[in-house]
């Protein structure tokens, strides 16, 4: 049995729910998953990148065009197991239901299978 944690992308949208993600964030962690987050940049309003980046131990990006020779949307979708978006605004919702992937976490939502 390999012993290399399962990877969940945590998305997080604009709303002021957004704070309630960093309760998320830790009970995917106390379950042994290995968890990215994948804020969209308005939900930066309401908790920045540094708190994330402290809580998961991981670096945070917002745009497909921040450090382009990873190609973040494809690595993510590729590695996550699963996507858990928590808070879905009715924006980020339209946006997924209309196919638009204009920030990082709809891209790798729309490149991934999982």
């Amino acid at each position: 049995m390999s012993s290399a944690k399962r990877e969940i992308v945590l998305g997080v949208g604009g709303g002021i729910a957004a704070y309630k993600a960093c309760d998320v964030l830790r009970r995917l962690q106390d379950l042994d998953f290995s968890v990215t987050v994948v804020p969209t940049p308005s939900s930066l309003n309401f908790v920045g990148s540094a708190t994330w980046e402290a809580l998961s131990g991981k670096a945070v990006t917002t745009q497909v065009w921040e450090n382009v020779e990873e190609v973040k949307h494809v690595s993510l979708a590729d590695t996550a197991e699963a996507i858990i978006i928590a808070p879905v605004t009715a924006d980020l919702l339209a946006r997924l239901a209309q196919g638009r992937a204009d920030d990082l976490l709809t891209n790798v939502i729309s490149a991934s299978k999982a």
